[in-house]
């Protein structure tokens, strides 16, 4: 599934996070979230959708799942914003190195510079681009998002109670109610996850119900 070459990127991914991971945080959340983990749990993702794509033939997968592997390796504590391009920068350092091509190269770098551009998913873009941007957005979502949400009440609110967690469980359903995604087996996983989130929405406010 994953190869000895892929190993060898996610450690070297692990390093360059190191710094970030070591102080885990998402600073307006208080949350202390392992960045290296996304990516780790956002290419999972993205092999579930590369297996179930119809034209699987026309991708270039190899750029495809380095791409992913690099997408957030330029985080640090200081700036969040700018990742894409910093992920892109480190993932030619890493590539010139190995002696992957100029040409493999430039393509590998425009699909991470670009991840975060995800109001752009249904463009004229690559279908590699469109599908690391659905890889993207499975994490933090579904029952993920909702142990996510408890996380972030429980750190961020000195007057935490259940009430406060069903209200911020209201913010995944918000999320959640659009379908943002173009593949068909995209828009099947985040249908299933926009399930799970309604259901156990309803049983938790249902439990928590007080004459």
């Amino acid at each position: 599934m994953i190869t000895p070459e892929e190993r060898a990127m996610f450690e070297h991914v692990r390093m360059l996070l190191k710094d970030y991971d070591t102080n885990p945080h998402v600073p307006e959340k208080k949350v202390k979230y392992i960045r290296c983990d996304h990516t780790k749990r956002t290419f999972m993702w993205l092999l579930q959708l590369i297996d179930a794509y119809p034209d699987r033939q026309s991708l270039d997968e190899e750029a495809l799942r380095i791409a992913t592997i690099f997408h957030d390796c330029g985080y640090t504590s200081e700036d969040r914003h700018n990742h894409p391009a910093r992920s892109a920068v480190y993932c030619r350092e890493y590539l010139e190195k190995n002696g992957y091509s100029s040409e493999k190269i430039d393509f590998i770098c425009d699909l991470i510079s670009r991840h975060s551009d995800k109001d752009k998913m249904f463009d004229d873009i690559p279908m590699e681009l469109v599908l690391l941007m659905e890889a993207d957005l499975f994490d933090d979502t579904g029952a993920h998002g909702l142990v996510l949400d408890v996380w972030i009440e429980v750190l961020a609110n000195e007057e935490i109670s259940f009430e406060s967690i069903l209200k911020h469980f209201e913010k995944s359903l918000n999320i959640m109610a659009e379908n943002p995604m173009r593949t068909a087996k995209a828009k099947e996983i985040w249908e299933h996850k926009r399930q799970v989130v309604n259901e156990f929405y309803a049983e938790y406010k249902r439990d928590i119900l007080t004459i």
